[in-house]
């Protein structure tokens, strides 16, 4: 994948009023990123684009209507989009099997009408979808929570890739393994490396817990 930048690119992130969505949002307006702040809590949303120099929506990532109108106004103010970063529905992560096919559902359904709606923008720039799981939410092997957790997310984004109907390109960014149950990566650590993964132009990135960005950057680079 084309190593990225992201000053002076225009990036749409869903879920941009939650916690996770407000962090990168700021980690992307720090580097140089045109942002469309996306989320159903439109106050919420507005917060954050104060923050960051942003444009606030209301998105409801299952309404399509929504997300054309979110693609129309990007393009009407900044350009065509180069990233869409899907942060919604990360504030409640599922503990079992079940919430966790319950919640892919709701991802890959969400990405196919944000391909759908943003795909043509997207490839006109070679933009990219970025998708978050996380493995400190859904441990199905306890043993290998990092593993366990990121295989099953790469069997469902392999998945939607094949059958999916666009060939907007794709990274999946599985986070949140900490070395100890109670604790978790920081949001800002977890912006820092899926930006720093992406600038790379890696595909998939693993964000242990335990020892930051620079340790993950280091880990990552051997």
């Amino acid at each position: 994948m084309t190593k990225r930048s992201f000053a002076d690119k225009v990036a749409l992130v869903t879920g941009g009023g939650g916690r996770f969505g407000r962090v990168m949002c700021q980690a992307l307006a720090q580097r140089g990123c045109k942002l469309i702040v996306g989320d159903c809590d439109l106050t919420a949303a507005r917060d954050t684009a104060a923050r960051t120099a942003g444009l606030a929506l209301g998105l409801d990532v299952t309404d399509p209507a929504m997300w054309l109108n979110a693609a129309s106004s990007a393009r009407d103010l900044f350009g065509p989009l180069d990233y869409v970063f899907h942060c919604a529905q990360l504030t409640a992560d599922p503990t079992d099997a079940e919430g966790m096919g319950r919640l892919w559902a709701t991802h890959l359904s969400s990405l196919e009408i944000a391909q759908q709606t943003c795909g043509a923008d997207l490839t006109a720039t070679g933009g990219i979808h970025i998708l978050f799981v996380s493995g400190a939410a859904w441990q199905p092997d306890p043993a290998r929570p990092l593993w366990s957790a990121a295989e099953a997310a790469k069997r469902s984004w392999h998945r939607a890739q094949l059958t999916g109907s666009s060939t907007v390109k794709g990274a999946l960014i599985a986070y949140d393994v900490p070395p100890h149950p109670s604790r978790k990566t920081a949001d800002d650590e977890i912006a820092a490396a899926t930006l720093w993964a992406l600038s790379r132009g890696d595909s998939q990135a693993f964000v242990p817990g335990g020892f930051g960005v620079k340790g993950f950057c280091q880990k990552a680079s051997q």
